[in-house]
Parts: structure tokens; sequence; C-alpha cells
């Protein structure tokens, strides 16, 4: 890979405790990001053996692997939607609604 930076890919393996933003043995936070780049070297690694059992035809293996390798993927992939896209939204759903009671006669 030259002209880019060797990325760390291995997830960090301390113990994070019961909260999940911050460790009561090191105290250490857990940030979303790190939780995201084990899920993404996870779904990396899944893949790599979702591959194997395909080229295997080990379709038993193959198909709970690709199951595990979306879940990971999408936690390595989440999309935070802000609060007030979620209040427009809301809104637009009851416009929708008010919309939709309106009587055929009219």
């Amino acid at each position: 890979m030259e002209g880019r930076a060797q990325r760390n890919t291995a997830p960090d393996t301390r113990y994070s405790g019961k909260n999940s933003k911050e460790s009561t043995k090191t105290g250490k936070l857990v940030t979303v990001e790190r939780q995201r780049d084990a899920a993404q070297y996870l779904a990396d690694m899944i893949l790599e053996m979702r591959n194997l059992a395909k080229s295997a035809q080990l379709h038993t293996v193959m198909v709970p692997l690709e199951y595990a390798y979306y879940e990971a993927f999408s936690v390595a992939n989440k999309v935070e939607v802000a609060e007030a896209e979620i209040e427009h939204i809301r809104e637009l759903s009851k416009a929708s609604e008010d919309y939709n009671e309106i009587p055929e006669s009219y």
C-alpha cells in the first residue's frame, strides 16, 4: 500500500466494563469509532470465511456467515439520524395522515 497510511484493523480487546461508553477497569472511553472499526474488522473476516464456504459449496455454513456479515457491516456503516430530521419526518407523517382524512366528497 504505497502512499497510504497503514491502519490497524485489529480491534482493541481491553475490558470495557458494563457501560459501553466508559471502561470501569482502565478509565478509557470506548468510542463509537472503535466499535465501528471492530465491526468492520469482523465484517471483513466473516466475508473471507463466507467466500471460502461458498467456494467449497458448504451452503449450510455459508448462509449463517452471510447473515453475520450483514449484521457486522450494518454496525460498521451505521448512519446516525439527527433528532431534528426525525422530528421533520414525524411532521411529514402527520401531514400525510391529515391529508388522507379529507372526505372524498370535498
